[in-house]
């Protein structure tokens, strides 16, 4: 049986309102904390300055500045901070993309609460691996 992470604090970027809902509730739901939600890559970057989260989903196709920027920019900054790219589109070039940025994981909307917190936790191994390492 696995453990389950809890306790995480989050932030969420998705210029979609229905979509952070959906996430919002279902990161609630596992014990998490979201601390904010952005509806472009430039008030990601922002929120992820101020509060500092654990982790962010970012999804790539957001208006001002994508997911892939932002990403690129969020780990620049704040190595610390874990990054979950999200997208409707899982196309090959996309996930090899995110990757490129800095991204520890990629999750397709509509959400699996199940593919999400798999999703977190690989994140958070590759964080302490890399620590460690």
């Amino acid at each position: 049986m696995r453990k389950r992470t809890k306790g995480l604090n989050i932030i969420i970027a998705d210029d979609d309102a229905t979509t952070c809902h959906v996430l919002r509730m279902l990161l609630r739901e596992h014990g998490h904390q979201v601390l904010g939600e952005a509806r472009d890559g430039e008030k990601a970057i922002e929120l992820c300055e101020m509060h500092k989260p654990d982790l962010a989903f970012i999804d790539i196709a957001m208006p001002r500045m994508d997911g892939h920027q932002a990403t690129q920019t969020i780990r620049q900054k704040l190595p610390n901070v874990g990054v979950i790219m999200i997208s409707a589109l899982p196309t090959l070039e996309n996930v090899q993309n995110a990757l490129q940025a800095g991204a520890s994981g990629f999750v397709v909307k509509p959400f699996n609460a199940i593919k999400v917190v798999d999703a977190i936790e690989n994140c958070l191994k590759q964080k302490r691996m890399h620590k460690q390492g």
